[in-house]
Formats: C-alpha cells, structure tokens, sequence
C-alpha cells in the first residue's frame, strides 16, 4: 500500500502536509523517491503528522525539512518553500544554531530550550522571538542517528506579557520602597507606613499614581494634620503634646510634598505661575531624581551663587527637568554623568533672533549627558509628538514635545545642542523675573483676623469636613455642613443664607463643586467661593491654568491658611 494513502480516521495523516509529502518530488534529494524511504523515516513521519504540536523532521546530514500541519503555521510565509529544503537555506538568519543543533542530535544528543530568543525574518523585517525547542536524534533502519526530530513551541507572547507584568513590578516595587522609606523616616509608624505602603501599591497595580491616588492621599494627610493642629490648640500649655505635634505635623508636610512631587511628574496639577528660585532645583527635586534614576547615574548640580528668579510654574518646571533626566539616563544605557546647571545671561539681539525672546536678562538651564549623541536628521525631529528613537514600548515620543510646550507657554526658548558620541545638552531660557523672593518672617506668622459671617462647608469626607467645621467655628464663624453638592443646593434652595461657601472640588453626586460657584456668581451679591482639593482633575482650571478670580486651597492645609484665604475673600 502507499505511504500515506490510507488516514485510518487520523486528521493529521490527511491533512495538507501529507498531500503535500506525498506529491513533493524527494527524488531530488538524498531522501530518495518516497516508496523507497526507510520504515524508520516512514514511522517518523506518521508519528510527527499525527501530531497537533508544530514538530520538523530534520533529515541527513543536510537536515532535509519534512514537517506537520502546525509547523506550517508557525513558519508562516516560507511555507510551503521549506518543504524537502535543507534547513541551513530554509532558515538562513539561524544557519549557526542549526548547523550546532544538526552535529549535536546527529552524534546521538539531545536537547532542549526553554523560551530560547532566536532573531528571525518575518516579513522581510529581523524580530525577536521565543521558541520552546526539543530536539532528539531519529535512528536509522540501521539503528544509527540518520536525523532529528524537533519539537517548536513558539512563546513570543508569553515571554512579552512576562517581561512587561515583571517591569511593571519591578516599577512598582521601587516606587512602593521610595514611599515606605518617607514614611517610615518621619512619621515613625510601622503599621500606618505598612497601610499606605499596600494602597499605594494596590493603586499602582491599576495604572500607577494617579490624580485620583494624590487626592485620598491629600485627604488623608488634611485629616491627620486638622486634627493635629486642633489637638494643639486644645492642648496649648502641655509641652509633650506641642512637641509630639510640631514632630507630626512636620511629617504631614513632607507627605505633602512628596504627593505634589509625583503630581508634578504625572502632569496633574493645573499651570499656577509663580516665582520660582533655582536653588529648590538643588533643595528639593535632586533627591527624588537619584532615586528615580538609580545608583549607576551620576548626578552633579551646579548653581551660581546668586541664581536669578524666573516666574513659572514650579511643578512644571520641575517634570520637564525630571523628563529629560530620565530621557539623558535612557541615552546612556543607565550608567553615565548627568549635569543639571544654572546660568544668569545677557541675550543679545544677535543670539534672540530666529527666537521668541526679546533681548536682556535670562536664566539658562542645562540638562546634560555624556550618552552616545543624536545626528542631525534626529535632532531635527527631537520636538515633534510621537517622534522616539526607542523600541516600541520604551518610549511615547512625547516626553521631549511635552517639555517644548511648557517651556513655550512659559514664554521661553529651548534649544537642543547634540552631536553623535558627545552627549546632548537641553538648554531652556526663561526670562529673569524682577520680582524678589518673600524674606521669611523672623516670628510666627500673624493670625487673621476672625469673623462672624456664615460659612457652608461641602465635602464629602466625614473626617475631612469635621475638622474644617471645627477649625472655622474656632475661628468665631457661624458654619453649616453638607456632605455632598446635592445637598447644599438643596440647604441653598431652602434659603440658607451664607457669605462663603468651602467646598471640595470633586464630589459624587449630579450637583458638582462647578455648579456651586455657578449659583454663587448669580447672586446678588456675589456668594464668595473657596475650592479645595488633594487633585482638580481639571474640573475648576482651563488649560491646565486657573483664572484669576478662581481661588484654590491645596489639601493638606493648616488653620492659618484657610482663616487667610477666608479673610481675604471675606474682606476682613
């Protein structure tokens, strides 16, 4: 009977493969006709057809490729070429490792591979796949290692999945000892770091810190520090307690400061102006950049002695550093020297034009890298969104056009100097502002004064509203509450009267902190309107930017700042 003429119910031994074996003419190669095949290459080959596993038969010293029905699958676009083709030619870009495979199994070896990374063709293109590969010997009727049978798995999108779920717990484990470290060094507290510590990592297990994540934790720290500050006050003569609180409440801030720091690099926080001195550059964002860049990356600031004040956004400025000094650590493969300096320069006329800046006084700061460079063809496309020299998956191409932006909006320049093998250097200009750094006060900060006007409190927080509620009636103020904005429309439309309303910027509920101040507008007179929020998620700022007559108390506060920022919209 003929090889193969009878499948005996088995779909593999009428499959495409077996047609295809039976009508290739192995006459052309060493196998000879297929009536004359040894009964151990036939048995083989039945063996591996009925198989659902993608299995290849490698045949003589050449390796001629007989193979089932799954192998075809995976070879893709070189099927059916590979069939009685010698598999140095049919797999060219791997000639070395099969060539290594064909001695080994030929000489009476084994072997195996798990998730082996082998570069192949596909589509003309090089790509990185993982293989599961089995190789044994097949005897021939002379009961002597005439080929090899392989066994190939691919696992390319396993072993992707695996890399990026391992990346992301590598990310979240260091962002997860970062903020236990903080914790642990100031507020002291095992068991409240250890909460924290596994909400922060439960939040980053959904898609890192987001702006939702600042404004619990926001909460969270304005409960712990009202009712710091209460106990304070009601304890004004044990100095114990004044000590355990200042201690507390010092950790309150760095909290504070940490959320705001992550906010900024996460570009949540709306474009406030402001002026800014460069040595915070050195106070405040160098610690968080060594962590964030890791121990191989050397990190030097320069600042002169008397750097000059710009106006600008801080957080902004501070993501756009934090931007390209992971984008210098990216270029130099996270080993290397990265230079953060500040300069005062007098522009000329002659540097200003082709620019958007006016010839005088400016602040330059440089970010700099000693990576392998970027050619001019890149660097003329470094600005523009979605452009990345990184493999897919390492880069948005937005990092660079993010930064541009701000630096623009701000009213500056920024310019790339880059050659390849000598590094790249990110210069921004930002015009020196003429205003002076407030001199801190030799004593503690006066009180405003207090008043008796009536005050609606909405937050949906029950800790958070009590101790508002309480800090303000301590102040002499007459407050109502309510829990949501439904509910203090509803307290309004009854005809409570109030002469300013504190209320969160997000709440649950159809009535928003937005309707609010809308209704407060139409009044006559105008109902003043303080916001509060850990996180405006861009609720009460256009354009990442709040307006001028749009007044916002950022959580964690202290009573001095809420009685101040009523007065002042009191008129006290």
């Amino acid at each position: 009977m003929p090889f193969l003429s009878d499948h005996h119910g088995c779909q593999g031994w009428k499959g495409e493969m077996a047609e295809r074996i039976r009508a290739f003419d192995w006459s052309v190669t060493s196998l000879g006709a297929l009536r004359n095949w040894s009964h151990s290459l036939r048995s083989t080959v039945q063996l591996m057809l009925g198989s659902p596993v993608p299995m290849v038969m490698l045949w003589g010293p050449l390796g001629y490729m007989i193979y089932n029905d799954a192998y075809a699958v995976f070879a893709g676009g070189r099927h059916p070429y590979l069939l009685g083709c010698a598999v140095e030619l049919g797999w060219p870009e791997v000639a070395e490792f099969n060539r290594g495979v064909m001695h080994t199994c030929l000489s009476g070896g084994t072997l195996s591979y798990r998730n082996k990374e082998l570069v192949l063709l596909r589509n003309g293109e090089p790509e990185s796949v993982w293989l599961d590969l089995y190789y044994s010997p097949v005897a021939g009727d002379d009961q002597a290692p005439a080929g090899v049978i392989a066994i190939v798995v691919e696992t390319t999108g396993h072993v992707i999945s695996e890399q990026r779920r391992q990346a992301a717990e590598d990310n979240l484990r260091q962002m997860a000892r970062s903020l236990e470290q903080r914790v642990l060094e100031e507020v002291n507290a095992r068991m409240a770091a250890e909460e924290q510590l596994r909400q922060a990592q439960k939040l980053e297990a959904i898609g890192g810190l987001t702006g939702g994540v600042a404004h619990d934790f926001n909460n969270l720290l304005q409960v712990i520090a009202g009712n710091l500050h209460l106990l304070a006050r009601h304890e004004p003569d044990n100095g114990n307690v004044q000590r355990r609180t200042r201690a507390a409440l010092t950790a309150v801030e760095r909290g504070a400061k940490l959320s705001a720091q992550l906010l900024a690099f996460a570009r949540r926080q709306p474009l406030s102006p402001a002026l800014y001195d460069p040595r915070e550059l050195d106070q405040g964002l160098a610690e968080l950049l060594r962590r964030a860049l890791g121990e191989t990356i050397r990190l030097q600031v320069q600042l002169p002695a008397e750097p000059w004040c710009i106006h600008v956004d801080r957080n902004q400025l501070e993501n756009a550093v934090l931007n390209l000094a992971i984008n210098a650590r990216d270029a130099m493969a996270g080993e290397g020297t990265i230079g953060i300096s500040v300069e005062n320069l007098l522009l000329d006329r002659r540097f200003c034009a082709g620019t958007d800046l006016s010839p005088g006084q400016y602040l330059r700061l440089t970010v700099a890298d000693s990576g392998g460079g970027m050619s001019a063809e890149v660097l003329k496309q470094a600005f523009e969104p979605f452009f990345t020299t990184k493999t897919d998956g390492h880069g948005t191409g937005l990092g660079l056009s993010m930064v541009f932006g701000f630096v623009k909006q701000s009213g500056g320049h920024i310019e790339i100097l880059s050659r390849p093998g000598q590094g790249t250097r990110v210069q921004m200009y930002f015009a020196r502002s003429a205003a002076r750094p407030a001199l801190s006060a030799a004593g503690p900060v006066p009180r405003a004064s207090a008043g008796q006007e009536r005050i609606l409190v909405v937050e949906d927080d029950t800790d958070v509203r009590g101790a508002a509620v309480e800090m303000l009636k301590h102040e002499g103020y007459q407050v109502c509450s309510a829990a949501s904005g439904d509910a203090a429309m509803q307290l309004l439309a009854q005809g409570l009267v109030v002469d300013l309303i504190f209320t969160d910027v997000v709440m649950p509920g159809q009535i928003k902190s937005t309707d609010l101040a809308t209704w407060a507008r139409t009044q006559a007179p105008p109902v003043a309107v303080l916001f509060t929020s850990g996180h405006t998620r861009d609720m009460i700022s256009r354009n990442h930017q709040l307006s001028p007559d749009t007044h916002l108390l950022s959580k964690p506060y202290a009573p001095e700042d809420l009685s101040a920022m009523v007065r002042s919209l009191l008129g006290g």
